[in-house]
Formats: structure tokens, C-alpha cells, sequence
């Protein structure tokens, strides 16, 4: 069986230059595409994820669940819109290996979707210190606060803003409120 993680592998080892579609295994529905160029992998896409976050989204899923994705690898010139981050795979594999735990245990302590957060002023004005990803997740829930738009909007994997959302509750910086 072939997951993705080894279809990236082998089309960096020939130097690819094109895509690798992403498709849904039960109905063949397409669902992303990763970019390669010249083996680097240069762009990836997940529904409205881009980039790295995509990526490593994309990898993930394919761990947990071997059953989920096929895979159609295309050859074509790639347009400069497709080109969003430049990695090689070995720094892909060894990313995703390095964060694969944190995804793991951040998809129990992920919230409710339907959630509404809103921030504490107080905390603004505590000496309570922010950490960069709590400041990201605080910085979102400011234009969004359904948790599904948290997730959605940041900037962060899913596992960091997890995790930031749950420090920022013990700090007591977001109130969470029913739909």
C-alpha cells in the first residue's frame, strides 16, 4: 500500500516537477495537491489550508488512516501562484515525525467547533506573559471567535493552537461560551 510520505519520497529522489493530487479513496473525489519542483516540494493545498500547514496536515490524516488517500501524480510547468514554501523532503519528513506526537495528544484536548471564545481584557493588563503562539491564537479570536474559525484562520498547525488555547484558558485570557 502507498501513502504519501513514500509517493513524495520517490518523485524528490527523480526530481519531479509537477503535482501530486490528493484524492479521497472512496469516491475519488479530489481533495489537495502538493507541488514539487525539481524534487523540492515548493506549494501544497487542503481544501482552504496552503502550505506547510496543508502539508503536514495532508501527512498526517495518511498516517492515522492508510485507507483515506489515493494518489495521482501529474508532470506539468508549475505557475509562480503555486509556488508558497520551498523544502526539501527529507526536512518534510523530518518535521512531521518531530510534531506527529503533539498532533496526536492536541486532537484529544481540541475543542468543540460550535464554541464561542472571547478574550479577557484582563489579561491584556496582567503580568501574565504571551507566548508568540498564544498571541497568534488571541490575535484571531479578535475577528473570529468560533473555535471552528480559530482553527481555520490562524496561521499556526492545529496541534499549536491546541495548545495555546488551552494555556491561555488556565491563564483565564478567553471565557468560553455555548452557540
Amino acid at each position: 500500500m502507498t501513502n504519501l510520505i513514500e509517493v513524495l519520497k520517490e518523485q524528490a529522489s527523480f526530481g519531479f516537477t509537477g503535482k501530486v493530487n490528493v484524492l479521497s479513496k472512496e469516491n475519488g473525489q479530489f481533495l489537495g495537491v502538493i507541488y514539487q519542483q525539481e524534487g523540492m516540494i515548493v506549494g501544497a493545498q487542503l481544501k482552504e489550508l496552503k502550505g506547510k500547514k496543508a502539508l503536514l496536515k495532508m501527512i498526517f490524516d495518511d498516517v492515522e488512516s492508510n485507507e483515506l488517500f489515493k494518489f495521482i501524480v501529474e508532470p506539468e510547468v508549475l505557475s509562480p501562484e503555486n509556488i508558497t514554501l520551498k523544502i526539501t523532503f527529507e526536512e518534510v519528513r523530518k518535521e512531521a515525525q518531530g510534531h506527529f506526537q503533539e498532533y496526536l495528544s492536541a486532537k484529544k484536548l481540541r475543542p468543540a467547533p460550535h464554541l464561542k471564545l472571547v478574550i479577557d481584557p484582563e489579561i491584556i493588563v496582567s503580568i501574565e506573559s504571551i507566548t508568540p503562539q498564544e498571541f497568534d491564537v488571541l490575535s484571531v479570536i479578535t475577528e473570529w471567535c468560533n473555535v471552528s474559525d480559530i482553527y481555520k484562520y490562524s496561521k499556526l498547525m492545529d496541534f499549536e493552537v491546541t495548545h495555546a488555547l488551552v494555556s491561555l484558558r488556565k491563564k483565564r485570557a478567553i471565557k468560553v461560551f455555548q452557540n
